[in-house]
């Protein structure tokens, strides 16, 4: 439901929530960059979701329901046929006697309430609930997806007939259809990435789904060339070249949401192997919170942003979830105050009045070279995708040193980790000690399931861990898990969040670089300055039944 603005305004300001200055800045940020204003507060962090979703339902005089989080009963939910749901944005998701509780989008909207109680023959009881908090509750509707994925996939295989005209054979309606119903069974399953892979005499699909590979079907080789050529044709590669890798992209609609897709194809010793990338764009930016960041760290970041200058390093593995905290922190920036760069490999998403840059090695344009272009553009804030050598480091220091605000990423272990790498980069002491400002390291845990959680006991061995090796003090500690239930596939896990430690360089820390103090002491000052380690935020989310602890010091520990 969109409401006027200046009736949002006038429900927010009240609140005491925000500001009418920041209010007023977020409108002008909204209309400048085509956002809807309250997506703009929340990942400004202004205000929150669920804080917004119960402000605005107690203007409507209804209940507040937060339904993307709750786990509906399949008769329930097959109360109201899922077009009819999509098409209204409503939710059914309890039933008591012969009233039906409904989550809606516009709670005042008549004639979606006067359509379901015809069609129900229940007296409606409605609720409010964001448009994201709907989206998230239709995704119930895939539940029983799987069953007729495979059926679709193994019926169109067998129809779709092996072609020497790979334009032809690409355009056939099985192959089209296989391809479609894989996209949208990964979208409902949550995948990050769809893995297609050529065997001897199979090709397996693999999803990437909270950060683990799993097969999700099989079938024989013989119709692999056609789907290869027909994702070549959506990404505009070439389809008769097959010895080289080509990487491309393209976008599709699944109820009206746009998803895109950016796809890699190399060649292996049996053909033709795919990853594909999904990247939804009609989704809002997660805020720093949604994100996992919170308390001391939560803190630091926001006020290190308001910085003119200087340089905030982003640090974890591949796949730590370091692109994206960068982007949440561009989308806090974006103003129509500052101009805004960027050079990255690949560019993940598109974000309005921002100039992009993607690198392209081939033609010359590396980070370094892209670089020192950007500062050519009298940008107010820089992102560099990756720093990956010295000379990249080096221009990213000195464009902090002259007045711009430099973000990027680096690989390191830890925080105080990222130090020791600058300096082996060959940048000099004192040009780290007073160019960085911040340096966020992070991991990604999966989340547990709150349709199956449950408090246990965990090993003994993991206590001693804890308590000899890592020193975590455990005062009345729990512990939780997921036992495994339909709604996570029987895994115990549901998504994923960050873990972060974010290491401030204060005065101290700055005196410690430069007389070469040893990473522990620099450790041991940023602790007794109030540092919050990486290990510390995963058992604060652990003892919040976020994540388990298993899940925590896989992810921290040093292989």
């Amino acid at each position: 439901m969109k409401l006027p603005i200046q009736v949002l305004k006038k429900i927010l300001v009240s609140s005491g929530y925000v500001t009418e200055k920041d209010f007023d800045d977020a409108a002008k940020s909204s209309k400048d960059l085509g956002k809807k204003v309250e997506d703009v507060l929340v990942f400004r962090g202004l205000t929150s979701e669920e804080n917004l979703g119960k402000l605005v339902a107690e203007y409507l005089k209804v209940p507040y329901v937060n339904a993307g989080s709750l786990i509906i009963p399949e008769e329930v939910l097959n109360l109201i046929p899922e077009k009819i749901a999509r098409f209204y944005h409503i939710v059914p998701f309890d039933k008591e006697g012969d009233r039906l509780k409904l989550a809606m989008e516009d709670p005042l909207n008549f004639e979606a309430l006067e359509f379901v109680r015809r069609q129900t023959g229940l007296a409606i009881v409605p609720y409010y609930a964001t448009i994201a908090n709907i989206v998230r509750a239709l995704g119930q509707y895939k539940k029983n997806i799987r069953a007729y994925f495979d059926k679709v996939i193994q019926e169109n295989v067998k129809k779709a007939s092996p072609d020497e005209d790979l334009i032809k054979a690409a355009e056939n309606l099985p192959i089209i259809k296989i391809l479609d119903t894989l996209l949208e069974y990964a979208v409902a399953e949550r995948a990050s990435d769809i893995h297609i892979e050529t065997q001897s005499k199979e090709v397996v699909v693999r999803f990437r789904i909270d950060g683990v590979l799993q097969d999700v079907i099989k079938f024989h080789r013989g119709v692999e060339d056609a789907i290869v050529a027909r994702i070549k044709i959506l990404s505009n590669l070439k389809i008769d070249e097959h010895r080289i890798p080509q990487d491309g992209r393209y976008k599709f609609t699944i109820d009206r949401n746009i998803i895109g897709l950016r796809v890699s194809i190399i060649p292996s010793f049996y053909g033709e192997n795919i990853v594909m990338r999904i990247l939804p764009e009609t989704s809002r930016p997660l805020s720093l919170e949604e994100l996992g960041v919170s308390g001391h760290n939560l803190a630091l970041i926001k006020n290190n942003l308001s910085r003119p200058h200087g340089m905030i390093l982003v640090t974890g593995p591949t796949g730590s979830g370091k692109t994206t905290t960068l982007y949440s922190i561009l989308n806090i920036l974006n103003t129509i105050k500052v101009k805004i760069c960027t050079i990255e490999d690949p560019i993940e998403y598109g974000i309005k009045r921002v100039s992009q840059i993607q690198v392209n090695p081939k033609s010359g344009l590396t980070f370094a070279a892209g670089l020192r272009s950007l500062l050519r553009h009298d940008p107010d804030i820089i992102m560099v995708g990756e720093i990956r050598d010295e000379e990249t480091a080096d221009i990213g220091v000195h464009a902090a040193l002259t007045g711009h605000l430099v973000l990027s990423t680096l690989h390191t272990n830890n925080a105080i980790g990222t130090i020791s790498r600058l300096l082996d980069m060959g940048v000099e002491r004192y040009l780290v000690s007073s160019t960085v400002n911040l340096i966020i390291a992070q991991r990604l845990v999966r989340k547990i399931c709150p349709a199956c959680i449950e408090e246990y006991k965990p090993d003994k061995s993991i206590i001693d861990l804890l308590t000899n090796e890592l020193k975590v003090s455990m005062p009345k500690q729990k512990f939780y898990k997921g036992k495994g239930c339909k709604e996570c596939s029987s895994k115990g896990f549901l998504g994923r969040i960050g873990i972060y430690e974010a290491l401030s360089i204060t005065e101290e820390i700055k005196s410690l670089i430069n007389q070469k103090t040893t990473a522990s002491e620099i450790l041991k000052t940023a602790v007794q300055q109030g540092m919050t380690t990486m290990i510390e935020d995963g058992i604060n989310k652990v003892s919040s039944g976020l994540t388990t602890i298993e899940e925590v010091l896989h992810a921290v520990r040093e292989k």
